[in-house]
């Protein structure tokens, strides 16, 4: 698994290896912009979770490739639990328990 030293790092990256839809907290349901469509969160697979650096006030980021069940990949970072605590939670937690840290 690669590993990154910053969260730009990450994206490029993931995107040229085909994450290139992105998942979004949107009216507290998960939605993927590029494909103009809700996505639930029971249709995805954690491919990956990279910790990387951030230039604000956390200092670091989390970004998740996700599989979605008809094999679009896609990518989310944990900005989203700052905004959206709960859905994030909801969406993201599950994985998050269960898989191990890039």
């Amino acid at each position: 698994m690669p590993t990154y030293q910053t969260l730009s790092d990450a994206v490029r990256d993931m995107r040229a290896r085909g994450f290139v839809n992105t998942f979004t907290i949107q009216q507290r349901q998960l939605f993927c912009s590029e494909l103009s469509i809700p996505v639930s969160p029971a249709q995805l697979t954690l491919l990956e979770q990279h910790h990387v650096k951030a230039h604000d006030t956390t200092g670091h980021r989390e970004i998740y490739g996700f599989r979605t069940m008809d094999n679009k990949l896609g990518i989310m970072t944990d900005t989203y639990a700052e905004y959206a605590p709960e859905e994030f939670e909801a969406i993201v937690g599950r994985y998050l328990r269960q898989a191990p840290r890039a």
